[in-house]
């Protein structure tokens, strides 16, 4: 047997019976073998690298994000660790590193700034379903505490940048169909991995971002996406989003791929424990509204004015959301790609045969959310 088919065996092996803690040391410069990608979940490594090795074709990433749970700031801060290449991820710029890290905010009046950082090579280190990330000589790292705490430091000069983002994670993680268990299928959408590590989190952002400090506190995420084809391979629209609403913090996945097929994920987690989490086609349903709301989306389409969406708490009741953007973060790099800031208003509406106490109760909350359109 070959040396490089070796490897990638023992590669492939190591991932999928993850010992508690594993090291992976990855180079900057793209291959040119085969990639594998990892769709079914092990008993550890949710949040460990998923493809191997990466090449022009594929592509993996760690992300992070915090909103103001302020209702009237637009303030957030997205941080994105990739491995990669533009021509697997046409939302990067061509790059001569596959090791890429990228930050994005906005300040609470809605003013934007966005700077992309190459690395020489990356390290990842999977501790049970938690990770650690050092992206070399970019300035870009992350780590945990073992308790779902994840920091993200910044000290990036020629970026002007430094600081840190910290997450306390309060819902539990998950995989599209299910809790982060063994067995779970990781796809949530033909060809597309995703894991959710930290669905919802009270985060706290203390930055100095080319000069101008911008300290919040807020609603914090972390997940990772990954695939072995193109990623536009696949994809004809999808809708993702997180928030809080009242006491629920929820997820939402709604995935259309080219073929016309609709996948969807659904979670919610109440009080520390997931009280919804499926991909079974009932499970949601978003759909756009408001301006702009024509679906399903094509290139030449607006950005919506807001979002319904239905996420159904079996047995007893389902969550009617109205998502209302209030800030556009990012629409003006590509025309398929839009980033936003909500306000969510919703209530629970009782299954037939079912009552609620606090049926009739508003809820509010806020959101940050993505929309991906790819065809004409």
């Amino acid at each position: 047997m070959a040396r490089t088919t070796i490897v990638h065996v023992l590669w492939s092996i190591s991932v999928l019976f993850a010992s508690a803690s594993h090291v992976y040391h990855i180079p900057s410069v793209v291959s040119n073998r085969s990639s594998t990608a990892h769709f079914t979940s092990a008993a550890s490594g949710l949040d460990a690298p998923k493809i191997h090795p990466v090449n022009s074709s594929s592509f993996d990433w760690w992300y992070f994000d915090v909103v103001s749970s302020d209702p009237s700031s637009l303030a957030s801060v997205v941080v994105a660790f990739y491995t990669t290449t533009a021509n697997a991820f046409p939302f990067l710029a061509p790059s001569d590193t596959v090791t890429v890290a990228q930050i994005a905010v906005s300040f609470p009046n809605g003013t934007t700034f966005g700077a992309t950082v190459n690395a020489d090579g990356a390290t990842v280190t999977s501790d049970e379903n938690l990770s650690s990330g050092d992206w070399h000589n970019s300035g870009f790292k992350w780590t945990h505490t073992g308790d779902s705490t994840y920091t993200v430091v910044v000290d990036a000069p020629d970026i002007g940048v430094k600081g840190t983002i910290s997450f306390h994670s309060v819902a539990p993680a998950h995989y599209p169909c299910g809790p982060a268990v063994a067995g779970q299928n990781m796809e949530v959408g033909p060809g597309i991995g995703w894991a959710n590590a930290v669905p919802d989190a009270a985060a706290a952002v203390k930055l100095t971002v080319g000069g101008t400090k911008l300290v919040f506190k807020g609603l914090g995420y972390h997940d990772k996406n990954w695939g072995n084809e193109l990623f536009t391979t696949n994809i004809a629209v999808w809708y993702w989003g997180h928030g809080r609403l009242g006491p629920y913090s929820i997820v939402w996945f709604d995935f259309f791929a080219l073929d016309g097929r609709e996948y969807v994920s659904s979670y919610a987690a109440k009080d520390g424990r997931i009280i919804a989490a499926s991909c079974a086609p009932n499970s949601i349903r978003v759909r756009p509204t408001g301006e702009n709301s024509t679906f399903p989306p094509v290139l030449s389409t607006g950005n919506p004015s807001g979002y319904h969406i239905t996420l159904a708490l079996a047995p007893a009741a389902t969550l009617e959301m109205d998502v209302v953007v209030t800030g556009i973060l990012v629409d003006n790099v590509f025309s398929e790609y839009t980033r936003a800031v909500a306000t969510i208003t919703g209530r629970l509406v009782p299954a037939e045969g079912h009552q609620l106490g606090h049926a009739a109760e508003v809820l509010k909350g806020k959101a940050l959310f993505d929309q991906v359109k790819m065809t004409a």
